[in-house]
């Protein structure tokens, strides 16, 4: 008899968080909100500009302004440019960087990247983790749930990985996106076999601490503002980390 209740709880307890998302999906934003040029972009952003900019062990004491860290000749084989600018939301937050060994890990954008020498010079927003005991034993893969429409679909484990114990969400997002955007044509218009048109995505940890996304509130058309949504640097701990997708075709 016990075994039949907690089975009913649990059911329950699903349901009502499959109700909630399906309720909520009504104030997400809508893919027509969209340009076709921010589109584009996005599709740039999380697919054709791929891979992202990678660095471990690195360290710099050089700015351009206070909240902002410049390291000089880190894109070593770039076709054009030589430096990169990372940006955060605060000084408070570069001071924790600042002339500190970091592993980097951020979306990067030319156009309008102001700072350092001019256009030699790419830039990513927030992106940086400690490089001090900051590394698994091996890399581990972190598991997505997805639902389309309600319905639940297979997500294989390969798609999000990390070898950080502590991770910046950017680092997830832009993978999870990735993977969105190959699958199932995230930013894609209609007319281009586009069918998502509202989507939602949440990391959570062994600590319940999450953080979360509206996948179509997009600012802007172009990069330098479309990624500033990662200026605030937020990591999570990679311990029993997972991510949940929520997608809806209507």
């Amino acid at each position: 008899m016990k075994e039949l209740i907690v089975i009913v709880l649990f059911l329950s307890v699903s349901q009502i968080k499959d109700n909630t998302f399906q309720t909520s999906s009504e104030d997400l934003h809508h893919k027509s909100e969209l340009s076709s040029l921010a589109l584009n972009n996005m599709r740039h952003n999380y697919f054709h500009r791929w891979p992202p900019v990678k660095g471990e062990n690195k360290i710099t004491n050089d700015q351009f302004l206070a909240n902002t860290l410049l390291f000089k000749d880190f894109l070593t084989n770039h076709q054009y440019y030589n430096d990169l600018l990372v940006q955060f939301n605060s000084k408070e937050t570069t001071d924790k960087f600042k002339a500190k060994t970091v592993d980097i890990y951020g979306l990067a954008y030319g156009f309008q990247c102001n700072g350092g020498e001019p256009n030699k010079t790419n830039c990513i927003y927030g992106g940086l983790t400690t490089h001090e005991d900051n590394k698994l034993d091996k890399p581990k893969n972190v598991p997505i749930n997805l639902w389309i429409d309600g319905a639940q679909k297979r997500v294989s484990l390969d798609k999000v990985k990390t070898d950080k114990k502590t991770v910046t969400i950017q680092e997830l997002d832009a993978q999870a996106r990735y993977f969105l955007q190959g699958e199932y044509l995230l930013y894609h218009n209609d007319s281009f076999g586009g069918k998502i048109q509202k989507g939602f995505i949440e990391f959570h940890d062994a600590n319940g601490f999450e953080v979360s996304y509206d996948l179509f509130d997009v600012k802007g058309d172009y990069p330098d503002t479309q990624l500033r949504i990662y200026n605030d640097n937020k990591t999570i701990s990679s311990k029993n980390l997972h991510i949940d997708i929520y997608l809806f075709t209507k």
